[in-house]
């Protein structure tokens, strides 16, 4: 059995503990031939994606696709390491004022775009100043109030107001730093359209794009800046990565065992078991963030009823639907913050087996909330209104995970509570926006991070769909203030214990008062045939840069 579990704690002392146990993220990581060996250069991998990313632009729709792709595209202004700390990426240094709203950030002079333009100080400020002027991208929420260009390498960074996570913002693939060039020549509709203006400072540039098929990369030959956190200095080893986008399940571990891909991504856990008799590999690593989640809509009757709500998530059967789904592969999450989730210590370990599946006390609730009657079809009615849920479903995210399948599953599974749920699919560019109406009662998500602000920060008021769809990521439209006012204290906050015990106050309250049902720890499961070394996963779980990957010949 070829299987890989790979681990990338938060905090270097569990790392340690991590290496004694099981292959860990980095070098040795997709090293499935053997004994490791020294790196070759050269040659193509093929890698076939489950899809497509809908927005190429990071800065606009947080995709799971797009960051792997753009981590190899792209340089971050810090790197975060496996111990969950942050070293040198194209800014060499930053210094933070007493009053932690002033950044100062020291840049690399040895940088050039794909180009051929320079990176410097004027051009960080174009791209940290796009929030300021496009008030519907992801990182709004960084607060930035203002930029300055101190000389050629240096930038001052003012923020509104203190945000634990801006650096941990800088890390991330959802903040892409590109070419001035491109910036002032091209609109953000025409960034978010096409990864052909997908102008970066990274390992890797786009060399050609097929929209709906395939998007191939090419070593970057002048490449020499790599941040600490990679294993080598200098250029990539692949010469070229080509990715092809196909949903189809049986067609990638197809084109894997053929031999027609290198890697595939997203491997069902119903079917590893088949990659693994063929003698390839199998690569999993466990996200941090929040789990793959149903959020309830509670200004929405009749999830305005606590009991209802209780009711609604005591009637699902997570352990069952999970061994039936995805043959107990994935764990049930029992928290909206993922174990691992740095700071340490974030993931509140009492809420474990405090709440599950208990048909019974969930027929006392909903005959508390009034649902004392059952019409023909089996389905609870209070005043004559039968126990309707719409449930608001992405088209395309539904294609992760099997989604569609463990839906429809629960679904299925609620009508035996008396629920009646009806899901309807909306594409992806319009789904924010038709959340926004306030028309639905539930809604699904999963969200990587590696930062507990970011975990929770889909919970608040501030991360509520506007009525044009935007950034907004509370699919559950929750506004509570106890939550908010947490919030407040994780986002701001510089004390690790201060923005813990305030994770943990809304853990707790989310799950009390029943407003979301935690579903599973999401993983990234990736196939590998034996030729590929160096596969590495980021502080997230999603596939890293192709910086390290090189294939035995």
């Amino acid at each position: 059995m070829n299987r890989r579990l790979i681990s990338i704690p938060a905090l270097a002392a569990t790392a340690l503990l991590a290496l004694s146990a099981c292959t860990t993220a980095g070098a040795n990581a997709g090293e499935t031939g053997g004994e490791p060996s020294t790196p070759t250069p050269g040659g193509t991998l093929t890698y076939f994606a489950n899809t497509e990313p809908p927005v190429w632009d990071g800065q606009r729709i947080p995709s799971l696709n797009a960051n792997s792709i753009n981590s190899s595209i792209f340089d971050t202004v810090v790197a975060q390491a496996d111990d969950g700390t942050y070293k040198p990426g194209l800014a060499t240094k930053w210094e933070i004022s007493d009053d932690g709203l002033t950044y100062t950030f020291t840049l690399r002079d040895d940088v050039a775009f794909h180009d051929g333009t320079p990176f410097n100080a004027e051009v960080l400020k174009q791209n940290l100043d796009r929030p300021l002027a496009e008030p519907d991208l992801a990182t709004v929420s960084t607060g930035i109030a203002s930029t300055k260009v101190v000389d050629e390498h240096t930038l001052e960074v003012v923020l509104s107001r203190q945000n634990a996570a801006f650096v941990h913002a800088l890390s991330t693939p959802h903040w892409p730093i590109y070419s001035g060039k491109v910036l002032a020549e091209h609109t953000s509709a025409e960034l978010a359209a096409s990864p052909e203006l997908s102008i970066g400072t990274g390992a890797f540039k786009v060399s050609d794009y097929q929209k709906g098929s395939k998007l191939v990369l090419e070593r970057n030959e002048d490449y020499d800046w790599a941040p600490e956190t990679w294993e080598h200095d200098g250029p990539a080893y692949l010469d070229e990565v080509v990715i092809q986008f196909v949903p189809e399940t049986q067609a990638r571990i197809g084109a894997l065992t053929s031999g027609q891909a290198d890697a595939i991504d997203q491997i069902p856990p119903l079917n590893i078991p088949e990659v693994e008799s063929a003698g390839l590999t199998v690569l999993e690593k466990d996200n941090t963030g929040t789990p793959y989640y149903v959020a309830l809509n509670p200004n929405l009757a009749p999830f305005d009823d606590k009991n209802v709500r209780l009711a609604f998530r005591e009637s699902v059967d997570i352990d069952g639907l999970l061994k039936g789904v995805y043959a107990g592969v994935y764990e049930k999450a029992w928290s909206t913050t993922l174990p691992g989730t740095p700071p340490e210590g974030s993931f509140d370990e009492t809420l474990e087996g405090t709440w599950g599946f208990d048909p019974e006390h969930a027929a006392k609730l909903l005959d508390a909330a009034g649902y004392t009657e059952v019409d023909s079809d089996g389905y609870r009615v209070k005043d004559g209104e039968r126990l309707t849920l719409r449930w608001s479903v992405d088209s395309l995210y539904q294609q992760t995970d099997q989604r569609q399948q463990l839906g429809e599953a629960i679904a299925s599974s609620l009508k035996d509570a008396g629920f009646e749920v009806i899901r309807t699919p909306y594409d992806t560019a319009a789904y924010t926006a038709q959340l926004a109406k306030g028309e639905h009662h539930l809604a699904d998500s999963s969200r990587g991070f590696a930062d507990v602000g970011t975990s929770v920060y889909p919970f608040t008021t501030g991360g509520i769909p506007s009525s044009n769809g935007g950034s907004g990521i509370n699919y559950g439209l929750l506004s509570d203030p106890a939550i908010d006012d947490a919030y407040a204290v994780i986002s701001s906050s510089l004390d690790p214990d201060e923005r813990i015990a305030a994770a943990k106050q809304v853990q707790h309250r989310i799950i009390d008062e029943g407003y979301v049902v935690p579903i599973y720890v999401p993983k990234k499961i990736v196939g590998t045939t034996d030729s590929v070394n160096g596969w590495k996963f980021d502080a997230v779980g999603y596939t890293d840069s192709f910086f390290d990957v090189w294939l035995t010949k």
